[in-house]
């Protein structure tokens, strides 16, 4: 038996056991290699070199981890570098672990002291056996998913953005205006319209001369945002071609096709879960896949006091706001699903009721969501308007 810290290793655990802690920083990736069976722990500030950059001799050193013939858990927390590293480190035939980041601290007593050393050796002395919080590292192709739903809100927001600074230029000035979001086209009609006006004149010239730069801005969003439209359906029309001739039902293409089905769900919404998620079939239960999402209760309990901190909000804000959205939508298309039916007294409402509502009704429409997908279990009450054909 082996103590470390408060747990005890058997000799199972630490038999042919190797754990290989990174922090992955932008000059330095500080390595810490903990062999279990010998009870050595090993530190490497690994940096580039001439012939060799500092991701090549983090390889080079697993794959000779590897040739020793034990096993190899690697750990590094998700950050700048993404899941390429987790992708070649499997490849040469290691077992990795990304951690969710700022999840983990080191326990001491003082000041704290924070180093790469230091953050590498704590993550070498986790062990697989620790039950850990790690990240789905997802395959290429869902990877790119996931870049596709955030390149259209990246665009949606510079369109946005660029509206609401030529709103803002316009109220300084005694013209017309908008209250609200105009297509460049109808910017363009509306200044031309403008400069024949007497108060054109009153307006200072260089805030005028602003207004095409803006205006060319916010025709080279709406440019990109048209032809990534364009590349969203070609990757569709590919995917329900492959679903079709492979005849798989648990492919990305048949789970954006049931979510479709439901009225209130629209394109955009039946699109973004699965593209953003992944396979809803990597979740175990319905409580986990909305967990997935930050929705779950966080309670604090200690002796006689009991408080609720709201819900966890893990996982990505967009993905939060996308389910929020989909919970609204269903409230007003789905009255008859048991779902609205239960949250309805409460949405009712008005202030902190009503949004603890929606968000206790948003979980639950996920967990319900992906019993439909993965279970075929029908949501009671809901309105299905495009049924998918035999």
């Amino acid at each position: 038996m082996q103590r470390k810290g408060n747990a005890i290793r058997s000799e199972s655990q630490v038999k042919n056991q190797i754990s290989v802690g990174i922090d992955m920083g932008g000059s330095l990736w500080a390595t810490a290699v903990q062999d279990w069976e010998a009870g050595k722990m090993s530190y490497y500030g690994l940096k580039d070199k001439v012939d060799q950059s500092k991701e090549d001799r983090v390889f080079e050193l697993v794959t000779n981890l590897l040739h020793s013939g034990k096993r190899v858990d690697i750990f590094y927390e998700a950050g700048r570098y993404g899941y390429w590293p987790a992708r070649k480190l499997i490849a040469l035939g290691a077992n990795v672990h990304i951690l969710p980041i700022n999840k983990l601290k080191v326990i001491m007593s003082g000041k704290t002291i924070k180093t790469d050393k230091l953050d590498a050796k704590f993550l070498a002395a986790l062990h697989p056996s620790d039950h850990i919080p790690t990240v789905y590292i997802p395959s290429l192709e869902e990877e790119g998913r996931r870049d596709a739903e955030r390149e259209w809100d990246r665009i949606k927001k510079s369109i946005d953005r660029v509206n609401a600074q030529m709103i803002s230029l316009i109220e300084r000035t005694p013209l017309p205006g908008f209250k609200s979001h105009r297509t460049a086209v109808e910017w363009r009609k509306a200044i031309r319209k403008w400069s024949k006006l007497p108060e054109w004149a009153e307006c200072p010239s260089l805030l005028l001369l602003r207004l095409p730069n803006l205006l060319a801005e916010l025709e080279l969003f709406e440019k990109e945002l048209a032809g990534w439209k364009q590349t969203i359906q070609k990757f569709q029309n590919h995917d329900e071609e492959t679903s079709k001739q492979n005849g798989n039902t648990d492919s990305t293409a048949e789970t954006v096709r049931k979510l479709q089905q439901f009225k209130g769900v629209g394109d955009r919404l039946s699109r973004h879960l699965p593209w953003e998620i992944g396979d809803f079939h990597r979740f175990a239960t319905g409580k986990q896949f909305a967990a997935f999402f930050g929705l779950t209760p966080c309670p604090y309990a200690s002796g006689t006091m009991k408080r609720d901190q709201g819900i966890s909000k893990a996982g990505r804000k967009s993905l939060r706001k996308m389910a929020i959205e989909c919970a609204w939508l269903w409230y007003r298309w789905q009255p008859e699903s048991w779902l609205t039916k239960k949250w309805k007294d409460r949405l009712a409402q008005k202030g902190r009721s009503r949004r603890t509502a929606i968000v206790a009704l948003a979980r639950q429409l996920m967990v319900a969501l992906w019993r439909y997908v993965v279970k075929g279990e029908v949501i009671e009450g809901a309105i299905i308007n495009k049924p998918i054909a035999a």
